[in-house]
């Protein structure tokens, strides 16, 4: 079973294009050394568009075969050691990790890796013991927009988080912005919204543009 991160990370004002420098050295062997790193993701707020190197915020999804190949395998390598040592004075929190399971949806719906213009990470939180009514609502919704949805949405995926009990992530990738209004829009996504309300704690949720880093998968 895949294992999933996602990560927030915060910049110092200004020092966005310097964390990304030490990054490009890091992507490069990882690409090269690390097969196991299936996915390599990233996205800066909507609201930095047309000036991403003033992001003091950034958002990552990345995909390992199993927990071992992230905190053993990458997280030692000597050009993680290298990264490492490189970021502290560019970034003003540490390493915000969260670990998710992937129990539905599709990461790359035509199988292409084309990129989208526009993804949402929604974050929800359940009641004590609702996660699984919410999980299988959720893919149940997945599972119907796969087979006949927009042919603009490119990536629906569900995850379970594995920090706690509660948690719930739903990461969308859209074609454009338009597209994912009308998703937002769709009578299925509407009609989870409306069922869930008694299962459901909080939601928040961040849409991002793609940074132009890393990578989705590595299929061809």
């Amino acid at each position: 079973m895949p294992f999933v991160l996602f990560a927030n990370v915060n910049f110092v004002p200004g020092r966005y294009d310097d964390w990304q420098a030490a990054y490009d050295k890091l992507g490069a062997y990882v690409w090269e050394k690390e097969p196991t790193t299936l996915t390599y993701y990233f996205g800066v707020p909507l609201q930095y568009w047309t000036h991403k190197s003033d992001t003091t915020h950034m958002f990552a999804f990345e995909v390992y075969g199993e927990r071992h190949d992230l905190y053993t395998t990458h997280f030692s390598s000597p050009a993680m050691q290298d990264f490492l040592a490189a970021i502290p004075e560019t970034m003003t929190t540490g390493l915000d990790l969260k670990h998710y399971e992937d129990v539905g949806g599709f990461l790359d719906r035509f199988g292409d890796k084309r990129e989208c213009e526009l993804m949402t990470d929604v974050r929800i939180t359940c009641h004590e013991n609702s996660r699984d009514k919410v999980l299988s609502k959720l893919v149940t919704l997945v599972n119907g927009m796969k087979d006949s949805g927009s042919a603009e949405v490119y990536t629906l995926l569900v995850l379970k988080s594995l920090d706690d009990n509660t948690g719930v992530r739903f990461y969308q990738r859209f074609k454009s912005w338009q597209a994912s209004t009308t998703f937002a829009r769709n009578e299925l996504v509407l009609d989870f919204w409306m069922t869930s309300k008694e299962d459901i704690a909080s939601m928040e949720s961040q849409s991002y543009i793609p940074n132009g880093k890393g990578w989705l998968h590595r299929e061809d």
